[in-house]
């Protein structure tokens, strides 16, 4: 079994083409912190204003969420986003 991590957050529509850039340098902090590189996602759809994003990280390994929650705290992004971040873990299904 792999464990997988989703990130989902909100990003007001009037911030989002300023958030990106900072974002992408974000997901190459992310990676060369801990060797994992991830995916950056948005809903097609904007509600109220407010674009929903996630990070998806593949096989992460247990010591992966106190990293990426430290590495957060010293980024400074919470400008960007509007509420807090929802951390979600999933993990593969064995399939017989």
């Amino acid at each position: 079994m792999s464990d997988h991590v989703f990130v989902y957050f909100r990003v007001p529509e009037a911030l989002a083409a300023e958030a990106l850039p900072h974002w992408h340098r974000w997901m190459e902090t992310v990676a060369e912190a801990t060797g994992i590189g991830g995916t950056l996602m948005r809903r097609p759809e904007t509600r109220a204003g407010v674009q929903t994003w996630m990070e998806c990280y593949a096989d992460v390994p247990p010591a992966f969420d106190a990293t990426l929650a430290g590495l957060w705290r010293q980024s400074g992004l919470e400008q960007w986003i509007d509420g807090e971040r929802q951390v979600e873990h999933f993990i593969d299904l064995d399939i017989l």
